[in-house]
């Protein structure tokens, strides 16, 4: 929608997990913050067999691994809406 702020997509290396935003080194080494919403509002999911499944807010998020992140872009800054963990945005 013309009126919407734009989803954006970001994939890479999750380098860095903080309460209010976390860092995300793309294929390109680019370091992107995205900033997280509060009251749990950035969820995180994991693969468990063959569906996502939701992590508890108080999960512990260990930087290092694959992340597909989903997230609205406002002015300059990106909102993390969803946080996929093991996995790419797109094609490999």
């Amino acid at each position: 929608m013309a009126n919407e702020p734009p989803v954006i997509w970001i994939g890479g290396t999750l380098s860095q997990v903080d309460t209010d935003r976390l860092q995300v080194r793309d294929s390109l080494g680019t370091l992107i913050t995205v900033r997280r919403l509060g009251a749990g509002a950035t969820a995180f999911f994991s693969v468990s067999g063959a569906q996502w499944r939701r992590l508890a807010d108080t999960a512990a998020i260990e930087p290092g691994g694959l992340a597909c992140v989903e997230t609205l872009m406002d002015g300059l800054n990106l909102l993390a809406l969803r946080v996929f963990l093991g996995a790419s945005c797109g094609p490999a």
